[in-house]
């Protein structure tokens, strides 16, 4: 099992999550703001058994919006091993 989050700026994290529902994954969003900027950042996680990891990065690849610059940062992705999984 792998805990996967990902750290995106919130408007560009509508269809993002949309495509993680569809494809029956259960994710949590936090809202953040602040920084430098003061852009708005969405976080989501989820866990997924290892065969889905692949599959679930390349869900949110395809789903994020165009960049104007070819080779931009367009977020953070995380994928860490869980112990333990328990809902509750």
């Amino acid at each position: 099992m792998k805990f996967v989050l990902v750290v995106l700026e919130d408007a560009e994290a509508a269809e993002v999550s949309q495509a993680l529902v569809g494809a029956g994954l259960r994710v949590t969003r936090l809202v953040s703001g602040g920084g430098i900027f003061r852009r708005g950042h969405a976080v989501f996680f989820t866990a997924v058994p290892d065969e889905q990891v692949d599959e679930t990065i390349r869900r949110i690849r395809e789903h994020l919006p165009r960049s104007e610059q070819a080779g931009a940062r367009r977020g953070m992705l995380f994928v860490l091993p869980v112990d333990a999984y328990i809902q509750v």
